[in-house]
């Protein structure tokens, strides 16, 4: 019981001596009212005294007076507590110094009430900071002095309003002096703990700063801007600089150490910017004490102490960042060397790997368009679908170069969706009806309309899919999908999805498959072979295009890749070429081609299929006999090959752009590499076709180009 009060009391005297604190406010202004308190309740205490001594003596005017003042200094504690700290101060002085002059003038000196004076003052240097406000302080003074004056001046020896007895004055003069003595004492030791701890706080502060000096990064120096001489420096910079100790370098000239640019720089600050305090920060060279050289990065900060002008200069060591980066600079150069050389392999092997390629690619098309023996047809579609797959490993090899490098760019070209569709399924009707597969086509009927995009792409993404579709599908069905959505007057988001029936993905293997080289596992590319670039080359294609690559799938019930990219469009557009004629391959009466080609064996491909479409063919073994058949036959398309002796293609087709800008030229080449259609557009061609080319692709653009030509005579 008696603990609960106890607890109970030291909680009411802490919340007292602690009321008026804010957590918001800094520690020295929550000192500060903590002090104004202890001011307050010194006030209040002695006037509490005050009150039971001359209750004692029956000195009832002196107890009004007592009790007035306590009236006082509690509105005085009350103002503190609300945050009126300057209000609640003034009023506590003025009615302390009241006091004792009322008290002093009610009993007389002889009581020795003034002597509490003594701890009023020592009290007061708890609550003016006597640094930061010194009218508050002048005032105070002349307040205190004043009434102090007065005091003595006007308070008589012995009371004229009290009755007091010698005996009386006797015992009040004794215990105010007590009592004034044991304040003073309390309030001197007060005071002497007080700048002790602040004597201990302030060391502890400089040694924090110290330790942060010295165990900084940071190589530090402190010059003086008018001598430049270096005053003062940290552990870091004595290390820096190889040197054994701090004397070496205190007093040295800064040129001396740190060479004359940094004096440079300190001798500006000093003249020109040192009153905006401004630094300066940049990398610098400096040598050891050895005479090694190292490189650092500096700041330069100007600062003023008791009136003098410094400059804090910070030395960061950076060598061995230095050297890390001429290592990754000299790394770079090597890695970009090496795909130089990679980029120039890859280039050589494609159109030395292309031309023989094109050559049996052509040759198989040319005897399967002419009379065989029967027994002949299976040998010549195992040829052609051989040599059709070595050019799809060829091609996807450089594709994946191209994605890895991040040098594939899309084109955004127009095209027809309708036209695009029908080749995609007249590529693959053969190849699924030879599994006996069903093949369901779903193609939107708005689908026949011009878009803009990368026709060549979405190919071959179509064409990596649905060859994986067919490829690992033993039975059942293949299926297309494509459907226009969310279409407006100029845009349109268009879903495609490729559906089979065949062996599926296991749910774990999903996301392995669109990894370069991987498919779901070992068995399966023992069974069904292929490279696993198809799906990653798609997925990467897909992404670039602005889209998604996704599969459903069940092992044993089949798979559905699907995705969706949006397409600027055009309605009023149709097909720009006659899609029937081409499915046809009908001849192309009245077209004179000039073929400009070095390789024989590609001049008897290209030509035989020329002369099919009853196209007349004139031949030219070399740029510089191209230029002159040209001006000799004024043939209405060209076919020139990139790499010829004599004079190249690009060389060819400046000079005859010279006379004839109009004229359609179409690249015939092996060559592959980046940008190549951007780079042939700049040197004068209309377009390009590769090697090994595809009847129909040939066709296709013999036919537009005629289309174009003669729509040119006729506006002409």
């Amino acid at each position: 019981m008696k603990t609960n009060i106890l607890d109970k009391l030291v909680s009411f005297f802490y919340g007292i001596f602690n009321s008026g604190l804010d957590p918001a406010k800094s520690h020295e202004e929550n000192k500060s009212v903590q002090r104004l308190i202890i001011f307050i309740f010194f006030g209040i205490g002695v006037n509490l005294i005050s009150v039971l001594l001359n209750c004692l003596h029956e000195l009832y005017i002196s107890v009004s007076l007592n009790l007035t003042s306590i009236l006082l200094l509690s509105v005085s504690y009350f103002l503190n507590k609300d945050g009126k700290r300057g209000f609640a101060k003034a009023l506590g002085i003025v009615t302390l110094n009241l006091y004792l002059f009322g008290i002093s003038y009610v009993e007389g000196l002889r009581a020795g009430e003034h002597m509490y004076y003594f701890p009023f003052l020592l009290a007061l240097i708890f609550v003016i900071d006597i640094q930061k406000d010194y009218e508050e302080l002048i005032m105070t003074a002349l307040v205190t002095f004043i009434t102090a004056a007065m005091i003595f001046i006007l308070a008589p020896y012995v009371s004229t309003i009290q009755t007091i007895s010698n005996e009386q004055y006797s015992g009040l003069f004794s215990l105010n002096l007590s009592l004034s003595l044991v304040l003073t004492a309390s309030f001197t030791y007060y005071i002497l703990t007080t700048l002790e701890k602040n004597e201990y706080k302030i060391l502890d502060e400089k040694r924090f700063k110290d330790t942060m000096y010295d165990t900084s990064l940071d190589g530090l120096f402190i010059v003086d801007v008018n001598s430049l001489i270096i005053t003062d420096c940290n552990k870091r910079a004595i290390e820096i600089f190889n040197y054994k100790h701090k004397d070496e370098i205190i007093g040295t000239p800064a040129k001396d150490l740190l060479g004359n640019k940094m004096e440079e720089h300190i001798m500006v600050q000093a003249k020109q910017q040192f009153t905006k305090k401004s630094p300066w920060y940049g990398n610098m060279d400096f040598f050891r004490n050895d005479n090694a050289p190292f490189f650092a990065y500096v700041n330069i900060v100007p600062f003023s102490f008791s009136e003098f002008n410094y400059c804090k200069i910070s030395i960061l060591d950076i060598t061995e960042i230095k050297i890390a980066e001429f290592e990754i600079l000299k790394a770079k150069e090597r890695a970009e060397k090496a795909a130089q050389v990679k980029s120039r392999f890859l280039s050589n092997m494609s159109h030395e790997l292309r031309t023989p390629l094109n050559a049996i690619i052509g040759t198989t098309n040319l005897i399967l368009q002419e009379e065989y023996l029967p027994s002949q047809r299976q040998s010549f579609e195992v040829l052609k679908y051989s040599s059709e797959h070595m050019m799809q490993l060829v091609n996807d090899i450089l594709d994946f170069s191209k994605i890895e490098a991040g040098k594939m760019e899309i084109e955004n070209a127009p095209f027809n969706l309708k036209a695009f569709m029908q080749k995609i399924v007249s590529s693959f009707t053969a190849p699924v009806s030879s599994k006996n597969l069903g093949f369901k086509i779903d193609i939107d009927s708005q689908s026949d309309t011009e878009i803009y995009g990368d026709e060549t792409r979405l190919h071959q993404v179509m064409n990596n899919l649905l060859a994986n579709a067919i490829k690992f599908t033993e039975k059942g069905t293949i299926g297309i999908e494509v459907k226009l959505k969310n279409t407006t007057s100029s845009n349109t988001d268009i879903y495609f999805a490729i559906t089979d029936t065949g062996i599926g993905i296991p749910q774990n293997k999903i996301r392995q498959i669109f990894e370069s080289f991987m498919q779901a596992d070992i068995e399966t590319t023992r069974k069904f072979g292929g490279t696993g670039l198809g799906l990653a080359i798609s997925k990467k294609i897909i992404d670039q295009m602005g889209g998604e690559l996704h599969v459903d799938s069940n092992v044993g019930v089949g798979s559905c890749f699907y995705f969706t990219l949006s397409f600027k469009m055009d309605r009023k557009q149709k097909a720009y070429v006659d899609e029937d004629r081409l499915k046809s391959l009908s001849g192309l009466d009245g077209i004179t081609v000039l073929l400009a080609e070095d390789n024989p064996i590609n001049m008897i491909v290209a030509k035989r299929f020329l002369q099919k479409w009853n196209i007349e063919v004139i031949e030219a073994e070399n740029g510089a006999r191209a230029v002159e058949l040209f001006y000799q036959n004024k043939p209405d398309i060209l076919l020139v090959d990139l790499e010829m002796p004599e004079m190249d293609g690009a060389q060819t087709v400046s000079a005859i752009r010279k006379t004839h800008p109009q004229i359609p030229i179409i690249a015939f080449t092996a060559a592959t590499y980046e940008n190549i259609r951007e780079d042939l557009l700049s040197k004068g061609f209309n377009d390009y076709m590769p090697k090994p080319f595809k009847p129909e692709e040939l066709y296709k653009k013999l036919l537009q180009y005629m289309q174009y030509t003669n729509q040119h005579k006729q506006a002409s």
